[in-house]
């Protein structure tokens, strides 16, 4: 079982790393080992994710003053290398650093409050996804693939019990899991083919009663969205049977 927090990083928050919207993630887990130093993971974890441009340092995000929240599930297939030999059944077993990549798909949908509601950014295009106007924008898919890599240390507390501390960032291939991406689109477009929300939520800029932000800079469509996990797993062998300790390419099943 894993607990600990998710972040993101992407036009509304610049690092992976900034606590001031850490928020809560839940998952459980299965590991089959390969030997002592090789398994294989299968994941499903739950976070929840979000920013504010009201926030940062910088006055440029505060005056596009926007934000969202994201219910995001992630469900991953990773391959794992331990540096040391490690398997919580094998009574030889202390403690190992660890490297882990493969696959990750997810599910996200992004969400802006308005007047005390939220509502769900994809359907509405807000950067005119689905008007005629932008062609060349289609409303993103809620459902995607990332590439799932990262590392920790895994420790052994009892015979059959160990504990993983680990960070596992998620490199999308959308720009889109905030919501963010190219330039302002067109108001009067978004009103008239989107509906009123689109327009309110397409442009929230404090300056935005008083200059035309059509076109303008909205997000930067080169730079892909990153999630992470990062906590402590609880780890429990429900098979007695190791590995002696090995090389990493040989096993000796005990």
């Amino acid at each position: 079982m894993f607990l600990g927090t998710a972040t993101y990083k992407g036009e509304i928050n610049k690092s992976l790393f900034n606590p001031v919207f850490l928020k809560p993630a839940i998952g459980i887990l299965y590991r089959s080992n390969f030997n002592n130093h090789w398994s294989y993971r299968l994941a499903l974890t739950y976070g929840t994710m979000g920013a504010e441009d009201s926030r940062s340092d910088d006055d440029y995000q505060k005056n596009r003053n926007l934000s969202f929240r994201t219910h995001t599930w992630d469900g991953s297939f990773v391959f794992e290398f331990n540096f040391l030999d490690y398997q919580v059944a094998n009574p030889e077993s202390r403690f190992s650093p660890f490297i882990f990549g493969g696959l990750a798909g997810f599910y996200f949908n992004p969400q802006a409050e308005l007047n005390g509601d939220w509502y769900n950014l994809q359907p509405l295009g807000t950067e005119g996804q689905g008007t005629s106007a932008y062609p060349d924008r289609d409303k993103y898919n809620r459902i995607q693939l990332a590439l799932a890599f990262g590392g920790g240390v895994k420790i052994k507390v009892a015979k059959r019990l160990g504990i993983t501390i680990e960070a596992g960032p998620r490199r999308l291939y959308t720009d889109y899991f905030d919501d963010v991406s190219t330039t302002y689109a067109d108001p009067d477009v978004l009103q008239t083919q989107n509906g009123e929300l689109s327009a309110v939520l397409g442009d929230r800029s404090i300056d935005g009663q008083s200059v035309d932000n059509t076109d303008r800079q909205r997000g930067n469509a080169s730079d892909k969205d990153y999630y992470m996990f990062t906590g402590i797993t609880l780890n429990y062998a429900l098979s007695k049977k190791h590995y002696d300790n090995c090389t990493p390419f040989k096993s000796k099943l005990r």
